[in-house]
């Protein structure tokens, strides 16, 4: 059975635009004869025929929605004032929680200005909130403000802040808030193992030993190196690796029954900034016995010690082959590492699979690390290439390569592989 689509005689053609001949010929054709036992058409006797154009279903576009417009917390603000709203501490926590996901300075500002002319009588709790939302906005002094003004502090209002300092660079200032903090606080057990290694951080920052051995004795009066937090462990090993003090590090990881991913990391790391290369393809090898996960850090510091144990790349290939099986050997960090050491044995081929295997290819550092192994291993005519490869990239040449170049003689541009 057809399908009816006009209810009407058809009227001239050229009144209906959508429709073409061939299909209003057959419609006319076809109404009378199909729907006569059915249906009893019945022609309007006041006008004339109009028409009657059935849409059909149409298939739905997609098309980029453009994204709805978001209240700031300034807005809600002005809403508030002009409806003549009162605030409470609920409503102005979902702003606070606003603000500090957008990164909202300019709200934060004005919702604490808001709470301060309120009624409301904020908890320690509430304003702590407002604390990490300047430090995440970036309102450090604003912070400050408010932790001044706030009559009761409990850990996490005195944590905020230092971790606020630090973020911000200002190590010195996290130091004294520790200090103050140990002052303050009604005994020491309310403090939390992660924050002393925020402390050593800035203690390494601002090269004080003397500080963060303090703070180490804390740590072991506190019970909290018996914990086996890997956290603590690790920021210990890596502050005494700061000045050199290798035994003080050792001992750290020594005294542990297991050292994870974090600890070995910064160990490996510190060995290889001391010039201990040998040191550190042992503590590979040692992780790999104990069945300790690897991740880019340690890969990039034991490729980089690679480079310098003179074996002729053996421990480098191991230490690719292992990344490879562990699905590293693709990260940028471990590719440029992988870059230097093939290219300082003069294995060029390898080093330029390990170039091409990259995920980020707009990474710098593993472009001037290939440009560097071919100048080193005199492939002077595929460093041009490369060169002129980069500029049209748009990716930036180290001007000691540029420099190389330069000085090489045109007589000098051979290949060798």
């Amino acid at each position: 059975m057809r399908t009816l689509e006009l209810a009407l005689s058809p009227p001239p053609t050229s009144l209906i635009p959508s429709f073409n001949h061939s299909t209003t010929q057959s419609v006319g054709v076809d109404v009378k004869t199909t729907f006569n036992a059915q249906l009893l058409l019945r022609r309007p006797k006041h006008q004339n025929s109009e028409p009657v154009v059935v849409l059909q279903p149409q298939i739905p576009i997609d098309r980029p929605q453009a994204p709805i417009p978001r209240c700031a917390t300034s807005d809600i603000l002005r809403i508030m004032d002009s409806l003549s709203l009162p605030g409470n501490e609920d409503l102005y926590s979902c702003l606070a929680k606003e603000s500090t996901t957008d990164c909202d300075q300019r709200g934060a500002y004005e919702l604490t200005a808001h709470i301060m002319k309120s009624s409301v009588r904020p908890r320690t709790t509430f304003l702590n909130r407002l604390l990490l939302m300047h430090v995440s906005c970036g309102g450090l002094d604003i912070a400050h403000q408010v932790f001044d003004r706030m009559p009761h502090r409990d850990f996490h209002s005195w944590a905020i802040v230092i971790l606020g300092c630090i973020e911000m660079g200002h190590y010195e200032e996290a130091a004294l808030l520790f200090v103050s903090m140990l002052k303050h606080l009604n005994g020491a057990s309310k403090i939390r193992p992660w924050i002393m290694g925020c402390v050593l951080k800035a203690s390494a920052m601002t090269r004080d030993l003397g500080l963060g051995k303090q703070v180490h004795g804390l740590c072991q009066k506190l019970g909290f190196v018996d914990e086996e937090d890997s956290y603590l462990s690790g920021s210990l090993i890596r502050f005494y690796g700061e000045f050199g003090c290798l035994e003080d590090a050792n001992l750290v990881l020594h005294q542990l029954s297991y050292a994870d991913t974090l600890v070995w990391a910064a160990k490996v790391s510190n060995d290889c900034r001391e010039g201990k290369f040998q040191e550190v393809i042992r503590g590979f090898i040692e992780m790999g016995k104990h069945g300790v996960k690897k991740n880019v850090s340690v890969f990039s510091s034991v490729l980089k010690a690679s480079i310098w144990v003179s074996d002729g790349g053996r421990s480098g290939g191991g230490v690719h082959a292992d990344a490879i099986k562990l699905g590293f050997e693709s990260d940028c960090f471990v590719v440029c590492r992988l870059i230097e050491m093939y290219g300082k044995y003069g294995k060029v081929k390898d080093a330029e699979k390990a170039f091409l295997s990259r995920k980020d290819e707009t990474s710098v550092s593993c472009w001037n690390a290939m440009v560097a192994g071919y100048m080193h291993n005199r492939c002077y005519i595929e460093a041009i290439k490369l060169l002129y490869q980069m500029k049209a990239t748009g990716i930036t040449v180290q001007d000691t390569l540029l420099s190389d170049v330069k000085l090489k003689p045109t007589s000098r541009y051979i290949n060798k592989h």
